[in-house]
């Protein structure tokens, strides 16, 4: 690995494998609302991949306003959280060893992550990412940022970064990360997908290699 880049990380789904945690959660907490059971065929086709204003309206049956999509949203995030800690999930197999690699030769990196600051807060506690990661160069969801596919997460990860983004390699696992991260002019994506059914990700503009997790990773062929 040239030690002139500097690397961006996703977080869930790309750091760590929870989606089925996030799925599980809205399950439960779609539950509690609704006071109606919500099938496993129901989460395949009304939560997985869905937005969280999708979710709600569709299984409350009635227009949320965003202040109100938020205030459900948080719920079910506290729900995630618990799951998390009580199934203690781990980072992604030979994350670490990656991650103690940058660190070592002195390589530049980052979170952007549309993860909200409660969550990343939790993140950084139980994986002591502070290990790895400054948190004051970890850019997160505030509520008020455009998101995924917009660049400007990668922008700004970019600018706190110090570098240009021709030199930033990205590790998306989703197609609106790849789209923002090449929208941001990163051309040197790699796609993970230890957590994703979307193995097509490869066939994405910038996305030059493609993982199941980082065991896969030889950072000599960076």
């Amino acid at each position: 690995m040239r030690e002139n880049i500097a690397v961006i990380f996703d977080f869930n789904g790309t750091c760590i494998f929870d989606g089925k945690y996030h799925n599980k959660a809205w399950q439960m907490y779609i539950e509690e609302l609704s006071l109606k059971p919500v099938s496993d065929r129901d989460v395949s086709l009304w939560i997985m991949g869905k937005t969280p204003k999708e979710i709600l309206e569709h299984f409350l049956g009635y227009e949320l306003t965003d202040s109100m999509v938020a205030q459900f949203s948080e719920e079910k995030e506290r729900i995630y959280r618990k799951l998390l800690m009580e199934y203690d999930v781990s980072l992604a197999p030979g994350l670490k060893d990656f991650l103690n690699y940058l660190l070592l030769a002195q390589i530049k990196r980052t979170i952007a992550s549309t993860a909200d600051a409660w969550n990343m807060k939790m993140y950084f506690e139980k994986y002591n990412l502070d290990m790895w990661f400054k948190w004051e160069d970890v850019v997160i969801n505030d509520g008020k940022i455009p998101l995924k596919p917009h660049p400007y997460i990668y922008l700004a990860a970019i600018e706190k970064l110090g570098v240009s983004a021709d030199k930033i390699v990205a590790f998306e696992d989703s197609e609106s990360g790849v789209e923002a991260a090449y929208a941001a002019g990163i051309r040197h994506i790699i796609a993970v997908t230890g957590d994703s059914w979307n193995t097509k990700l490869i066939t994405k503009p910038g996305v030059y290699a493609q993982i199941k997790n980082y065991t896969e990773l030889n950072p000599d062929n960076f």
